[in-house]
């Protein structure tokens, strides 16, 4: 490697030698992908694999080949990121690169292909991906693998499948389990099937949650509810006197991934980082907003009042909840379109405005990070900055590859003060440490993205404490969600920190120390 890993970096590539399947489960900025990078060198250098395959979150897949390898890695790479359908001559190119076979004897390069995970999904993305798979030794790796945590999902089970043509695997993230212990199951089957005791999703189920039981009334109504539209007993979790999901088993789970698994906290590792400072800042929702809000709530409808009629609009109970969030911030999307409430009710956004306004004291030099849930509130935030002439860009679904690159670029680089972004487009992979200060003006209730999303701009190279600002809607749904957090890393701390459970005692944690065993 061209750069030198710190210490607890030494000690996971002492940890994963030799190993076919594991995880580096490794907080956000401890260096996983400097680890996953020297792992694989290492590999190469030993003949153990001639390739690298990279499935990663879009955009997160093209830092690989532009950022880090280029700046880390000291073997020869020849490295292509996936760019959709190779439909002109240039992809094309691309793509084969990865199969030239013009050097000489011994002296072929690695071949590294990253792609991001939402592309095996098509037809022209798995077979890129096979093609790689079988031509090479493979070394595949997911990183931020809680993308292929749903055992329905199609990627993940094209994920794992893909997965066991590789010669050895890897997963890599900081946050393993960001709702329930069977977030964990799928990522490690794409390390190996079975590896956590059962290859059976509902037999892992029934070991780690409590289930209802048949003749529990709550299951009752839900088999008449489904009437025969599902085959077989549904597993549900039972609930506690709190309205939490209950779990069980959680030490023997601890003790289950432990032997293939390598953890690190950014406490442990970086005791230097300054500490994260958190702000909340409360409103009250208007008269007329209650009103719209209660009247969701509990009859979960809306009415729409048109020139010359008015409409009542349904929703079932789960998309309630999602209005709900919207009406605290002044609007409420109704067949995908906003109706935005009249400007006064809008408190979220008075509230945000009086904290930029305190804000911009700090100095022209100081740059922040906004994130929020809904491309309504986005825009609304743009806005308002563009009003005040402030400079800022939107980061989010809608924001093109090459946009993505040049926002990142410009706001590290200090050309932008104001970072806009949707956490689940902008709050996984990359390095924001030009900002101490994020807004949350409105917070998803995935854990994952939170927590992601915080640690954009608290990692290696950040100087001063930062300072995260939450605004919260005084007795609404923004209670409930920072309630239903707080408990997910609680269930998270027990499995993949062990804190309450007795610690794990390795063999030898001496990164000198020569590993036996070998990839066969």
């Amino acid at each position: 490697m061209k750069t030198v890993g710190m210490g607890h970096q030494l000690i996971g590539l002492d940890r994963c030698a030799g190993k076919r399947n594991f995880a580096f489960l490794m907080e956000q900025g401890t260096g996983k992908t400097w680890l996953t990078m020297a792992d694989a060198e290492r590999l190469f250098q030993k003949g153990l694999i001639n390739a690298l395959l990279v499935f990663a979150p879009n955009g997160v897949h093209t830092n690989w080949v532009k950022r880090e390898i280029p700046t880390h890695m000291s073997i020869e790479t020849v490295c292509t990121a996936w760019r959709g359908t190779p439909g002109t001559k240039k992809a094309k190119d691309a793509i084969e690169r990865l199969y030239r076979t013009h050097y000489e004897e011994g002296k072929a390069p690695m071949r590294v292909f990253t792609i991001n995970i939402e592309a095996i999904n098509s037809a022209n993305g798995y077979e890129a991906v096979k093609r790689f798979l079988i031509a090479y030794k493979v070394l595949a790796v997911v990183d931020e693998s809680t993308r292929i945590k749903n055992p329905t999902a199609k990627r993940s089970e094209k994920a794992v499948k893909l997965g066991e043509l590789a010669v050895a695997r890897r997963i890599l993230s900081g946050t393993p389990l960001t709702k329930a212990p069977t977030d964990l199951f799928m990522q490690y089957q794409f390390l190996k099937d079975g590896i956590l005791g059962t290859d059976s999703f509902r037999a892992f189920n029934s070991e780690f949650a409590v289930l209802l039981k048949p003749d529990d009334p709550a299951m009752i109504a839900i088999m008449r509810k489904l009437a025969g539209k599902t085959k077989g007993m549904p597993q549900v979790v039972a609930k506690d006197e709190c309205g939490d999901p209950m779990y069980r088993n959680l030490e023997k789970l601890a003790n289950l991934i432990a032997p293939h698994s390598y953890r690190v906290t950014k406490k442990e590792a970086l005791p230097f980082l300054p500490p994260k400072v958190y702000k909340v800042r409360n409103f009250e929702l208007t008269p007329n907003q209650r009103k719209i809000y209660e009247q969701v709530q509990q009859e979960y409808s809306y009415v729409i009042e048109r020139e010359n009629f008015t409409e009542d609009v349904s929703f079932e109970a789960i998309a309630a909840r999602t209005k709900l969030k919207q009406i605290t911030s002044g609007f409420i999307n109704i067949y995908g379109d906003p109706i935005l409430l009249p400007p006064e009710d809008n408190p979220r956004m008075l509230a945000f405005q009086d904290e930029i306004e305190s804000l911009m004291e700090l100095g022209d030099d100081k740059q922040f990070i906004i994130w929020a849930m809904y491309e309504q509130e986005l825009l609304q935030i743009k806005k308002f900055l563009d009003s005040i002439g402030e400079t800022s860009d939107l980061y989010y679904g809608k924001t093109s590859g090459s946009e993505r690159e040049r926002i990142i670029d410009e706001f590290q680089g200090g050309k932008i003060r104001w970072f806009i972004g949707h956490t689940a487009a902008a709050g996984i992979g990359l390095t924001l440490t030009a900002a101490e200060t994020a807004l949350y003006y409105s917070c998803s209730p995935d854990n994952e993205h939170r927590m992601q999303s915080e640690d954009r701009c608290h990692r290696i190279g950040t100087v001063n404490s930062v300072l995260y600002i939450d605004f919260i809607g005084e007795d609404t749904i923004d209670e409930d969600i920072h309630r239903n957090l707080s408990m997910k890393k609680r269930l998270a701390d027990t499995v993949i920190d062990r804190v309450g459970l007795s610690p794990v005692v390795y063999a030898a944690d001496n990164v000198q120390k020569e590993s036996r065993q070998t990839i066969h």
